[in-house]
């Protein structure tokens, strides 16, 4: 009785933050401004799919056993992939948020913007290679 009960809160948590998460990606409307910046806003159904799909198959991966056995260099193939994902996610983010010329005029730096997104893209390299190159190998 008790595994039901636990399985079922589970399952209910699954759904509330899959929900959160869907109401965030909608709401702040990432797929259709990453789609009209790439050009492909005829694509909007297939990246819908695709992110449907990713989600899914991610969280039967991760509460699983399973894992993949890649070579080095497919998976510095991959992690250029993931990453150019996550630098648009997070450039999308933020420029519907208007981070960056808020950013810009609070901290009256505005002709130095591109330096501002420059800096903000090396952080995010930077912290990501450390991670995956250093952190990582300690585990």
């Amino acid at each position: 009785m008790l595994n039901a009960l636990l399985m079922f809160i589970g399952v209910s948590g699954g759904i509330v933050v899959g929900n959160a998460a869907g109401a965030f990606i909608s709401l702040l409307g990432i797929v259709p401004r990453l789609a009209q910046i790439s050009d492909t806003d005829s694509r909007v159904p297939l990246y819908q799919w695709i992110l449907i799909i990713s989600a899914t198959m991610f969280s039967f991966i991760f509460f699983s056993e399973f894992s993949f056995k890649f070579s080095k260099y497919l998976l510095i193939i991959l992690g250029l992939f993931f990453g150019t994902f996550v630098g648009l996610f997070a450039s999308a983010l933020a420029e519907v948020l208007n981070v960056i010329p808020v950013l810009s005029r609070k901290m009256e730096i505005i002709y130095y913007t591109p330096l501002l997104i420059i800096s903000i893209v090396l952080g995010k390299v930077s912290a990501s290679l450390l991670n995956w190159l250093v952190l990582v190998n300690y585990k």
